[in-house]
């Protein structure tokens, strides 16, 4: 387990407290999986891309993402998993509250009586803990975006004005006037 993002998704699955449905494998198969590297590279601005390691004999030895992905952009990418864990765990849960015979939450029959989990009600939990995923998601990418970019080069009039990677609605609304030259 020398290699960093072998280190990484082992520590995924340690965080999720080990799911039987969500093995290391499955984990590691998201995490490399060009569609999500794509969806990573369209939210922060990079060009990330799965790959194999290969040893010297040219023999395949692992995987990971290049350029080697690691600091800020590697908790961006678990917070995009949790988000993505959690909508579809909500929606599984949802999609098996409906299935026939399982419309039933509490039956009484004399002295004895039955309760049933209600997978609605886990189920609209589950949505509430992606929703906050994804509210997280939504402010460290604008958080990165923000000062984890810092421009390569300044001319001209490029500081002038608003800022381009977060505007807020009453900032559409300026005219020339606003801005201080």
């Amino acid at each position: 387990m020398s290699d960093p993002f072998t280190y990484f998704v082992t520590n995924v699955y340690r965080e999720l407290d080990y799911p039987p449905d969500y093995t290391q494998a499955r984990i590691s198969g998201w995490f490399l999986d060009s569609a999500n590297v794509g969806q990573l590279n369209n939210l922060i601005g990079t060009s990330y891309v799965p790959g194999a390691v290969y040893d010297n004999n040219g023999i395949p030895t692992g995987w990971s993402i290049n350029p080697a992905i690691s600091g800020n952009e590697l908790g961006i990418y678990k917070m995009l998993f949790n988000y993505n864990y959690y909508f579809h765990l909500a929606r599984n849960v949802a999609v098996s509250a409906t299935r026939v015979g399982q419309d039933w939450v509490s039956m009484q029959e004399g002295d004895s009586k039955i309760t049933r989990v209600n997978k609605n009600e886990i189920s609209k939990n589950l949505r509430g803990l992606a929703k906050d995923a994804k509210e997280t998601l939504d402010k460290s990418v604008k958080m990165y975006l923000k000062y984890g970019s810092i421009p390569m080069q300044i001319t001209g009039d490029d500081y002038i004005g608003i800022s381009n990677y977060i505007s807020l609605s009453h900032d559409r609304n300026l005219d020339r006037s606003d801005y201080q030259y």
